[in-house]
């Protein structure tokens, strides 16, 4: 049982946690650090559960045993960077080196002053800050270039992500099946302050509705007198973010416990006896028109007016031709590392066949089309027969019959294909195109086109 002295849902992860089994010695340690934050209290045989709920950044353990060394290495297979500070006696030195070995981050000897505790526990606090600070940026840096894309669609798309990333608001992303979603969501949650916390997906339409309840808001059973708790997607997602995709497929009576959930961030679990605080970002992702689904009474409309607070549309692959190229050498580098191949690029045949396909499955067919090819091709170069692409699925020309609009865009066209050939050289490209560099910079900035 977890007692939480300060309730507030959103202040729950960054909390001192302090384990200990005697209540006067709990309550003397709660009292001694009343002022500084919110704290949770808990005994050794109940912290296991809540373990999964609340990541706090720092423990406060009041005794060294067996159980203690246990309890050490489990909370740190959940958060790696929390700070554990163990109580120890003044002359069992033994004691302090199996609590250091285990990993706490620090040892308080007895006896100890109430200033004293203090003070090791902001200690505590300040390096698990710098620590989550420093660990987010760096997978800030990792994976900010994830989402591969230098068309004006995408860069506005990105700009949209940034946005919506420094906020809590509630975020839903549309587009059509393979145009990246998931990856999207998972940029939100990456450039968020969330980063460092869970990410937890679950596809509304990969599970079947007997089992969408319980997967999503938990369950809570007593067998044989033991209370036994299964955690749902919700619960674990506590201080991070939840991405429902597929949103438009989740059944009517789940959508409204769903809004429940979003009005009142607490989580009821199936046959549960209490309802759960939870702070959690939303994101949600569709492929359909939820607004058409709601006007047929399929998809609840204060629950859309929720989810959709902001969102963001995917354009498909077809609507922006110039990140096609770049995607594919993406890839081509991304499947000659993964298979050990060394495929150079792509022959004059395959770039145009890729400019001409419709790419009905957007990004996803792309992927696997390159993945493929690396696989099949035969020489350095992957050509078009590699690439196996349908004729049923080639553009129509595409071409407007206005002569200024043909030139236009074929003059786009060529500017696009030389700056994917030479692989974004300025001095190639404009060879290829057989212009100065003056008139190349000129020519891309025309097109909005990524040097």
């Amino acid at each position: 049982m977890v007692d939480t002295h300060q309730g507030l849902a959103s202040q729950l992860h960054e909390a001192l946690l302090i384990v200990e089994d005697d209540p006067e010695t709990q309550r003397k340690y709660s009292q001694a650090l009343e002022g500084e934050g919110s704290l949770l209290t808990a005994n050794s045989l109940g912290v296991s559960a809540s373990l999964q709920q609340f990541l706090t950044a720092v423990v406060l353990i009041g005794r060294c045993d067996a159980n203690t060394l246990s309890l050490i290495k489990e909370m740190l297979s959940y958060a790696p960077r929390t700070k554990i500070l163990v109580v120890v006696e003044n002359d069992k030195d033994s004691d302090a080196v199996l609590a250091l070995e285990a990993g706490a981050f620090d040892v308080i000897e007895r006896p100890f002053s109430d200033e004293y505790l203090r003070l090791l526990m902001r200690r505590a606090r300040h390096v698990a800050k710098l620590e989550q600070e420093v660990y987010r940026l760096k997978s800030f840096e990792r994976r900010q270039d994830s989402i591969v894309g230098g068309s004006p669609q995408m860069m506005q798309l990105l700009r949209m992500v940034d946005r919506v990333s420094l906020t809590d608001i509630n975020t839903l992303i549309i587009g059509e099946s393979g145009t990246g979603k998931g990856l999207l969501a998972r940029a939100v949650h990456d450039r968020s302050s969330r980063s460092e916390k869970p990410f937890i997906t679950i596809n509304c339409a990969s599970i079947p509705e007997a089992l969408l309840e319980n997967e999503l808001f938990g369950v809570e059973n007593d067998t044989s007198g033991v209370h036994r708790v299964k955690l749902g997607k919700i619960e674990s997602a506590h201080g991070g973010t939840l991405f429902l995709d597929e949103i438009g497929d989740m059944p009517l009576h789940i959508q409204g416990k769903i809004l429940r959930f979003l009005q009142s961030r607490l989580v009821d679990r199936v046959s549960g006896r209490h309802a759960i605080p939870v702070d959690v970002k939303i994101v949600c992702a569709t492929h359909q028109d939820l607004r058409q689904k709601s006007s047929e009474k399929r998809f609840r409309d204060d629950l859309l007016n929720i989810v959709g607070e902001v969102a963001i549309s995917i354009p498909p692959l077809r609507e922006r031709s110039d990140d096609i190229l770049l995607l594919a050498k993406t890839f081509l580098l991304q499947f000659n590392q993964s298979m050990n191949r060394n495929v150079s690029g792509f022959t004059e045949d395959a770039l145009e066949a890729l400019q001409a396909h419709v790419w009905p499955g957007n990004v996803r067919e792309l992927q696997n089309k390159i993945k493929s090819a690396v696989i099949m091709a035969d020489g350095n170069h992957i050509t078009a027969s590699d690439l196996a692409l349908t004729k049923e699925h080639k553009k129509d020309s595409g071409l407007p019959l206005n002569i200024r609009q043909v030139r236009e865009e074929a003059e786009r066209q060529a500017v696009t294909r030389a700056l994917a050939r030479a692989e974004g050289n300025m001095s190639q490209t404009a060879n290829l195109l057989g212009v100065s560099r003056p008139t190349l910079y000129t020519l891309i900035d025309k097109y909005a086109l990524q040097r």
